[in-house]
């Protein structure tokens, strides 16, 4: 008997206010509002069957109809400052059918359908409950005054051999709904569930658009992009003599 297909949802989290930047989800970048991109992603996954926009504002209804797809009204009390991520994803699990919930953020703008499907195929091959998006980040870090990922008693090693620190940026996070739902019920909390695994991004899709200097940083990089510009390597005219190998040719 073959297994029954996975249904996975993907989430769009967008609560119209904004500490930070005013209505970023909103907020034009390279001529398209921010939550465009993801939702672009998104369509064009292989693992993903629906989409739904989150929010607690009717304005994104006219974007989901826009860019055809679902909308979810989310409640003005899970849509604060103050409002946790556990309880608005507990929700949407309540109200709407799902085997598999990734929750993919609108503040990721350079995220690809490769890196979305790929995460996808993680979470599936390893039976993880709760998949975290993480970036690797290889740097000599402390914590209040203590060195966590190195040590301090002998030479100061190389950054390269060094293990990485997961930082977690939920550009794509994953869960199973009933797993979720059954923590939530019993615990008051979801987002850390049951047998859990990490999911490490790489390059541009660790870019995340929280602050005003991001939005001007990522507008250079779209409009790079854009016009199909690719780096044009050089390097001092020191470097002339030298072969691949930094050795100095001989004339």
């Amino acid at each position: 008997m073959e297994n029954k297909k996975k249904k996975t949802i993907a989430v769009v989290p967008a609560r119209l206010g904004s500490q930070r930047v005013r209505a970023k989800n909103l907020r034009l970048l390279g001529g398209k509002p921010l939550i465009f991109y993801i939702i672009n992603a998104l369509k064009k996954s292989k693992l993903v069957d629906e989409i739904y926009i989150n929010s607690d504002s009717e304005l994104f209804k006219e974007i989901a109809d826009r860019y055809k797809v679902n909308f979810y009204l989310r409640k003005k009390e899970l849509a604060t400052s103050e409002s946790m991520i556990d309880d608005y994803i507990y929700d949407f699990c309540k109200n709407i059918d799902c085997d598999v919930l990734a929750v993919a953020n609108p503040t990721s703008p350079f995220l690809t359908e490769n890196d979305i499907d790929n995460a996808i195929k993680n979470f599936n091959k390893n039976n993880f409950d709760t998949q975290l998006a993480c970036e690797d980040i290889k740097t000599h870090c402390f914590y209040k005054g203590n060195p966590i990922n190195f040590s301090t008693k002998g030479q100061h090693p190389r950054s390269q051999d060094l293990i990485p620190i997961k930082a977690l940026n939920f550009a794509v996070t994953i869960w199973k709904k009933e797993s979720f739902i059954e923590n939530y019920e019993k615990n008051n909390y979801g987002v850390y569930t049951g047998n859990i695994g990490h999911y490490s991004f790489e390059g541009l899709a660790n870019i995340d658009i929280d602050w005003e200097e991001d939005f001007i940083l990522a507008e250079y990089l779209i409009g790079h992009m854009k016009h199909g510009k690719s780096s044009n390597i050089k390097y001092d005219p020191v470097m002339d003599d030298l072969n691949e190998s930094g050795k100095k040719i001989e004339n």
